[in-house]
């Protein structure tokens, strides 16, 4: 053993007994530097704290950049070759260069016109609703004024259409003698509204049978699924322009949400095989197949479209004159012979 002095062991002192507010107990260095000694060693044997590395994010920032940028360039390369090669066809006096420029003039006023045509559509589609509000706030007050200029709107809204202008003879005959909001409001509903209902029931009875026979005799559900819905929206767009409205793509679109939502809302949905056993009969029904029982289905399911398609684009509101029936409709549509 060496004799190194600070190889020779520690001399161990006896327990002893000590009370903590001791004053007269006196620590030495030698404890204080075992103790020290003790707390390094606990620090190192801790776990260490992870400080994230900012490698990563850097990478993806850097490739993110990269990425972008070789984007941009190839966009910005592809949209000044589209710009020069417009710009030497425009600079051609030949035909090629007028047929170009033509042909740019007429996409562009298509285009136009067809932001228009949306625009007066969806405009068409909310005056309807419009009407429909004022004319009922005028048959409540029962004001003679309010009545005179929704009777002023109905004029200006149907006049532009002469298969239309006939139904605003007799109201124009006797709208000078009336002097009561509420008699105008029911007179618009009588001699207008019923005729309006009467052209949207045959529209609407002549779709339900066309779908009705088409998912009777299609060969697969997608060809009848596919006809149901391009024939109920020919159906509330037809509908639509009855009452005095042609709706673009969007507004038509809007409209059939709108059809959708009020068909929810009313129950309409909810058509049961019960509904249809007053139409063609228990006895028959016992021995029809599937996919008649589905045309009828769907016949009625377009009955029920097409009639809330009324509720939301007629413009004149039910005062002294009932909606369309459904069970009246469904039967004179789809009751067979």
């Amino acid at each position: 053993m060496s004799n190194h002095p600070s190889s020779k062991p520690a001399q161990l002192r006896k327990p002893a007994l000590f009370e903590i507010d001791d004053t007269t107990i006196t620590v030495t260095d030698q404890q204080k530097e075992i103790t020290d000694t003790h707390q390094k060693s606990d620090l190192s044997t801790s776990t260490p704290t992870v400080i994230p590395s900012q490698a990563s994010s850097k990478l993806f920032s850097l490739s993110f950049l990269l990425i972008s940028s070789i984007l941009g360039i190839i966009v910005l390369w592809l949209t000044s070759k589209l710009i020069s090669s417009f710009e030497q066809i425009l600079e051609r006096s030949d035909i090629l260069g007028w047929s170009f420029f033509i042909l740019l003039i007429i996409a562009l006023t298509s285009t136009l016109l067809l932001i228009a045509k949306e625009i007066m559509g969806i405009w068409g589609i909310k005056k309807l609703r419009n009407l429909r509000s004022s004319g009922q706030q005028a048959y409540t007050e029962n004001k003679l004024k309010p009545a005179r200029h929704y009777l002023k709107q109905i004029k200006s809204l149907y006049e532009t259409t002469p298969e239309r202008a006939w139904m605003l003879d007799r109201i124009k005959t006797l709208d000078t003698e009336i002097m009561d909001g509420q008699e105008i409001i029911e007179l618009i509903d009588k001699e207008l509204g019923v005729s309006l209902d009467k052209q949207a029931k045959i529209i609407i009875a002549a779709h339900a049978r066309k779908i009705s026979l088409i998912t009777a005799i299609a060969p697969g559900p997608f060809i009848d699924m596919a006809a149901v819905a391009i024939l109920n929206l020919r159906m509330i767009r037809k509908i639509t322009q009855t009452y005095g409205v042609r709706p673009g793509f969007w507004g038509q679109m809007r409209l059939s949400r709108n059809v959708l939502a009020h068909l929810a809302l009313s129950g309409g949905i909810s058509i049961t095989s019960d509904l249809l056993q007053p139409l063609i009969g228990s006895s028959i029904a016992s021995k029809l197949s599937k996919k008649l029982g589905e045309g009828l289905f769907n016949g009625a399911i377009t009955i029920r479209i097409g009639l809330s398609t009324i509720e939301v684009t007629r413009p004149i509101p039910y005062v002294s004159t009932k909606p369309p029936s459904f069970k009246k409709l469904v039967t004179s549509a789809l009751k067979p012979n």
